[in-house]
């Protein structure tokens, strides 16, 4: 008989454990539905800040022929010019671009902007519609 009053008591002891973790967690899921209400997820333990890099880690480009600034390179063309599947495709993204000779190279850059983070907005539509390997470099006077 003690036995049985023992496994009865110790199942009862588990279902109001387990009771307690479900309402802890519908407390949770309240706080998280509410704070979705107005679309902002606030998550205070987290402090999210761009990553803008110096300006020694971005490559330069020197240049008196195009505006200073920060561009998108999306291909450079040292023994042949740019076919015009690349230009089509360049055109057909309608964003700025640009030839920039220089040397006996030509680079297929997309821009100016103003700001690195301003380029970097505009960094993926110029992958997905130019080329995956594109890269933010910045045009500077000599």
């Amino acid at each position: 008989m003690n036995i049985y009053k023992i496994m009865i008591l110790s199942t009862a002891l588990i279902f109001v454990g387990c009771e307690t973790g479900v309402k802890n967690k519908k407390s949770t899921d309240k706080k998280i539905e509410e704070s979705g209400k107005s679309g902002i997820v606030v998550d205070e333990n987290r402090n999210y800040k761009p990553y803008i890099p110096k300006s020694s880690e971005i490559k330069k480009i020197f240049s008196n022929s195009g505006t200073p600034g920060y561009y998108i390179q999306v291909g450079y063309f040292k023994e042949r010019k740019p076919t015009n599947e690349f230009i089509n495709r360049m055109k057909f993204s309608q964003l700025p671009y640009i030839l920039l000779k220089k040397g006996q190279g030509e680079y297929a850059l997309i821009g100016p902007y103003i700001s690195y983070n301003k380029a970097n907005e505009i960094l993926g539509s110029a992958r997905d519609f130019v080329t995956s390997s594109a890269f933010i470099i910045k045009l500077v006077r000599p």
